[in-house]
This record gives C-alpha cells, structure tokens and sequence, in this order.
C-alpha cells in the first residue's frame, strides 16, 4: 500500500455526468491488478473529509483511469479537476480477483461495475477465453462500448433495464445460457448488490466458480472503521476494504 500525490492528466467527460480520468503515479499503477481500489482524496479541504473508494478501471505504464459517475459532493469537485492539478490517493487497497490461467471466463458488469470488470478482461485476455455480460439502466448508463469493441473477447451481450440499447433485460437474464453456449468455467463480477442476489440465484445449481467483486461505502480503506462489513455464510462479518472486495459468490449471505 502506498500514499501517494497522485497528477491528473486527463479528465474526460463521456457524457451524462460519466467521467474517465487518467492519473499518474509514483508505485500504485505499476502495483495494481484488477479488482483493486484506491482510496481518492477528492478535496485539500476538510469538506468532504474521507477520502472516497474507485475501482480501477485500466492501467497503462505509470497511469492508471477511473470512471466514475457524478452523484455527489465529492464525485463533483473530482470532475472539476484539470490536467496538472495533484489529488491524494492511497492504494493498490484489497485482494482483487484470483489468478486464472487458460480457462473461459464470463466477464460480468452492472453499471459503475465495469471498472474492474474492464481491467480485468484486460489482463485475462492475455491467457484466457473470455466473454463478457454489460448491462446498465438504460443507453445513458452503458458507456465506454467504443473501448469494450476493442477488447480480446470471445463474445459480447449487452443489455438495458428499459430496452434502450442492445436487449431488454438484465445480466442475469440468459445467463445460464450464456455459461451452456461459452462453457464457461469462472464468472467474475462487479455491481449493485440486488445483481449479486440475483446472480446467486442464477448461478445457484451451475457449475462455474463465481467471483464477486463488491462495492461498499468506507471510512478508511484499510479495515480499521468496519464501516464496510459484510455477512458471510460460515465466517461471520468481512470486511469489503480488506477482506474483498473479492469474495466467492456463495460465501455471502445474501
């Protein structure tokens, strides 16, 4: 883990309030693997006074990008930010997502979820057969399909709550045929949690190995608040910052 004063180089505006900032470092982009995340300070300021949690979207050489979406105060004053202004950032945080090597993988995002999702088709690509499942709300929430195409995957099914994009639907709306059509072997995915319930209904008499990678609000990053604790099946409570945010699917107690 490393605290580093991290400078903006590129703070793009994908449209209806998506933003793609690329940022570079001293040591966390060069240490990063997919399903890691950095804890940002958006602010020199007391207001916001915690720094806030970004999965990884890509890393390239000593940059690395995070999309995000503007939903609040410190998720605005981010997107104000300007080529050459400095922001605080502490990471590679978590475990991320295992090491796979020649399997076929499903690659699955909700929304924001794409971040690590993208990251890691990036670097799974290298050694594996991998498809992947997008969906969000509607078109305005299914960004960055110019970057996906450009992508290593085998296959790619996008969806949309409202039908507004690609097919009407869900990610776990053909999913089983997905995994019988790809014989996939692993699923790995990021999003909402109401996905994540949804998957583990789905998934529940398949017979893949399913990751998760979870989202939470924290304090700190670094489990010292609990403010991220989750319940599992057998172990009790984990904390999403430092026991995950990579879990198996079937070890939460949804």
């Amino acid at each position: 883990m490393n605290e580093e004063k991290a400078i903006v180089e590129e703070n793009l505006s994908i449209g209806n309030n998506y933003f793609l900032m690329k940022i570079r470092t001293d040591n966390i982009a060069s240490e990063a693997k997919p399903g890691n995340f950095i804890m940002v300070g958006v602010n020199s300021l007391t207001e916001p006074l915690l720094k806030r949690p970004f999965g990884i979207f890509s890393v390239k050489d000593n940059s690395l990008f995070l999309y995000y979406e503007v939903v609040g105060k410190g998720s605005k004053i981010l997107s104000e930010k300007r080529k050459g202004d400095s922001i605080d950032i502490v990471g590679p945080l978590g475990n991320g997502f295992p090491e796979l090597k020649d399997k076929r993988l499903l690659m699955i995002a909700g929304g924001r979820g794409i971040a690590p999702v993208y990251f890691g088709i990036e670097k799974y690509s290298i050694d594996n057969d991998v498809s992947l499942i997008y969906g969000a709300a509607s078109k305005n929430d299914l960004n960055l399909i110019d970057r996906i195409d450009e992508l290593n995957l085998k296959n790619k099914y996008f969806y949309t709550d409202d039908g507004s994009y690609a097919k009407k639907g869900f990610v776990t709306s053909d999913i089983r045929d997905i995994i019988s059509e790809n014989d996939i072997e692993t699923t790995l995915s990021c999003g909402p949690e109401k996905m994540f319930e949804s998957l583990n209904i789905a998934l529940k008499d398949v017979k893949t190995e399913n990751y998760v990678s979870m989202e939470a609000y924290m304090g700190c990053g670094i489990g010292v608040c609990h403010s991220c604790v989750v319940e599992t099946v057998k172990d009790g409570y984990k904390k999403v910052c430092s026991d995950g945010p990579v879990f198996k699917l079937g070890d939460i107690k949804w």
